[in-house]
């Protein structure tokens, strides 16, 4: 099922209005990571995520704007010029030393999960990062344990400095490092 797909550091040409038409960020959380005391915790958990067509258009915005102000760099994966995944890399520095890197998104359309392609996007993300100055790439992972699986198991750890930003925007999410 993979065959066919092409992964690539987007232009601003690769988006338009339909790029994110067959895109389906459907994730059910029935359990999750939640800091308790002074650790992490597995629990029981209950909601769904489900982007519609609003939320879609205005990431496709966001995109669109990222790329024309050089403020990021976004990695697809697509389907017959349709995207199945994608990362976005924040091309600014944070951190006490400029260390980090942010990486804002990180997403796989429902059907196309545990294909590796997830994997790839992180790797040009980690490419992009050195290229960039940075040394580490900071995640804000959300609490489903599927996610933080996944960063844990490409060797993601929790941050040793915490994005004050990035942990207001996400209360409930794990804030997280990769050194690259």
């Amino acid at each position: 099922m993979t065959a066919n797909i092409i992964i690539k550091e987007l232009s601003p040409n690769d988006i338009n209005e339909n790029s994110l038409d067959i895109f389906e960020r459907y994730q059910k959380v029935d359990r999750g990571w939640v800091y308790k005391d002074t650790s992490w915790v597995l629990t029981d958990l209950n909601y769904e995520v489900d982007w519609d067509k609003t939320k879609k258009d205005n990431l496709i915005k966001y995109f669109q704007e990222l790329l024309q102000t050089s403020k990021g760099h976004i990695f697809g994966a697509f389907i017959n010029n349709y995207v199945i995944g994608f990362s976005v890399l924040l091309n600014r520095k944070i951190g006490s030393e400029g260390q980090y890197i942010q990486l804002k998104y990180l997403h796989l359309s429902k059907n196309y999960r545990h294909k590796g392609i997830g994997k790839k996007l992180f790797q040009l993300c980690v490419e992009k990062t050195k290229e960039i100055g940075g040394s580490k790439i900071y995640i804000s992972a959300n609490d489903s344990e599927a996610t933080q699986n996944f960063y844990l198991g490409i060797g993601c750890k929790d941050a040793e400095e915490i994005d004050l930003e990035s942990a207001k925007a996400e209360p409930y999410d794990r804030q997280m490092e990769y050194i690259v």
